[in-house]
């Protein structure tokens, strides 16, 4: 394929409204994936919080005040703080610990 034809298919493309859809649909793809990389990074740190906290302290509101400070600081760090709000971490916090005792 020359250089014209590529040229001749994108002008083609762009005319018939067809490469604004697939720019379009390729970006909604990516915001997807990079949202759904972001929940399971999320409930992997959840777990390994709550993991250490469960091994470590013995109160159950000092295991959960660590979990949610190590969750809070980890997001932070790799510059996801912003993106989940405190209800959001309380409640991914008693999911890995119900996955944790439903382990045991």
């Amino acid at each position: 394929m020359t250089l014209q034809q590529a040229g001749d298919i994108i002008l083609f493309l762009w005319n018939t409204g067809l490469l604004t859809a697939l720019a379009y649909a390729g970006s909604r793809f990516l915001i997807a994936h990079t949202k759904n990389k972001n929940l399971l990074l999320l409930n992997e740190w959840a777990m390994q919080a709550v993991q250490y906290a469960e091994t470590h302290l013995h109160s159950s509101i000092d295991k959960k005040r660590a979990a949610l400070s190590f969750l809070t600081e980890r997001l932070n760090a790799n510059k996801l703080g912003l993106k989940f709000d405190d209800k959001q971490l309380d409640t991914v916090i008693e999911l890995a610990v119900r996955e944790l005792k439903g382990r045991k």
